[in-house]
């Protein structure tokens, strides 16, 4: 492990992660961010171009082609850490990691570009809108795989209980769910509390089906695989008197395969409806799907494995056992081309906030693996590639 040229990647990450960090943007327009991007890469002698609503930049003259991804977008949450470059916009932060993320790239381009890869060219990807926005999908519309034979990705944060502070955590096959979504309504007539034989209440209704979503969960998939349902959402009425005409919800399904997805997508369906019908209210239903699970290649995943002991020390590097419930949109590209997305534990000294949290942080001290790891990974994908 060379930790001199770790903790120099690590300083150059936090440079960049601070920066970015204090100017988040949400969804597939990220303008500041985008303009940061740009200018360091610049500014590293690199020529990146526009793709997708991010950047992607190519560095290298001949060999393979392996890709490595960075997400540069921030979620809807006002920031509470108190830290002296914290979000100078109102409402937005960087509560997720992508701002490492990027920064640890933006690291790994510096670098890159004093010392070309030997051998295989690397392209790096700088893509808007993972939370939810399909970033991922506009980045593959606009070419950003074009010639690409392989690809790596990472991720910050506490996802696994498996991990501790420092540790990189691999997983081959599955390692992330899809994040389906589903909302609707029971729709009957209002009237006064004192008088519900007056009303058709869609209360009860909505009560109703949050427990049936317990049963179904309990009973319907396979007890042995994965399996979430929430309801998160709940909105009815406006005053303690009245009984409202309609009762809305909310939620998301977590599977990692197909079949698990179609199975959901029925029973949540059904479940609506058969309420409804119950209580002789009219309903409304609609389902979302959401990014597919997140499926690494076993072969490329054995090689990042190999990459990471080599380059941060076995003792730092985990095989997962249990995948995340969690959605990320990198699964697109893993549908495109075989690669490896991998968990960095950064949980700081002292810290239990986790990601989306607004006091969620990093220890910047292992911003240099998270480069080190990914620039191996690449070399050792690109070898594959041969």
């Amino acid at each position: 492990m060379d930790v001199g040229r770790i903790d120099e990647l690590a300083a150059r990450a936090t440079v960049h992660r601070r920066a970015l960090h204090r100017i988040p943007e949400t969804g597939l327009d990220l303008p500041e961010t985008v303009r940061y991007v740009r200018g360091a890469l610049e500014a590293a002698g690199l020529s990146p171009r526009d793709c997708g609503g991010g950047l992607v930049a190519d560095i290298g003259g001949s060999g393979p082609l392996v890709a490595i991804r960075a997400d540069l977008d921030a979620l809807s949450v006002a920031e509470e850490t108190g830290l002296p470059f914290a979000s100078v916009h109102a409402g937005a932060m960087h509560a997720c990691g992508h701002d490492a993320h990027a920064g640890a790239l933006l690291a790994c381009a510096e670098r890159y570009a004093a010392s070309p890869p030997d051998g295989f060219m690397v392209r790096l990807l700088f893509q808007p809108g993972e939370e939810g926005r399909f970033g991922a999908r506009a980045m593959i519309a606009d070419g950003c795989l074009d010639g690409v034979g392989a690809i790596v990705g990472a991720h910050v944060g506490h996802l696994s209980d498996e991990l501790s502070p420092g540790q990189a955590g691999f997983m081959p096959g599955p390692m992330m769910a899809a994040g389906d979504m589903f909302s609707g309504s029971f729709i009957g007539s209002g009237g006064h509390g004192s008088a519900p034989h007056q009303a058709l209440d869609p209360i009860p209704a909505l009560a109703e089906f949050v427990l049936a979503l317990q049963s179904f969960r309990s009973r319907a998939p396979d007890q042995r695989e994965p399996f979430v349902l929430s309801v998160c959402e709940l909105s009815a009425g406006s005053a303690f008197n009245v009984i409202p005409g309609e009762a809305r919800f909310g939620g998301t399904a977590r599977a990692l395969t197909p079949a698990l997805r179609a199975l959901a997508k029925d029973g949540v369906g059904r479940a609506c409806a058969g309420v409804a019908a119950t209580h002789g209210l009219k309903h409304a239903f609609d389902w979302i799907d959401g990014y597919p699970p997140l499926v690494n290649d076993a072969g490329a995943t054995a090689r990042a494995m190999d990459a990471a002991s080599r380059a941060i020390g076995a003792g730092n590097v985990r095989e997962l056992t249990a995948p995340s419930m969690g959605a990320e949109d990198f699964s697109y590209y893993l549908a495109e081309v075989p690669g490896c997305f991998w968990f960095l534990d950064t949980q700081p000294p002292g810290s239990s906030y986790p990601n989306h949290h607004p006091r969620f942080d990093v220890d910047e001290r292992f911003l240099g693996r998270l480069a080190i790891v990914n620039m191996a990974v690449a070399a050792s994908l690109a070898d594959g590639l041969r």
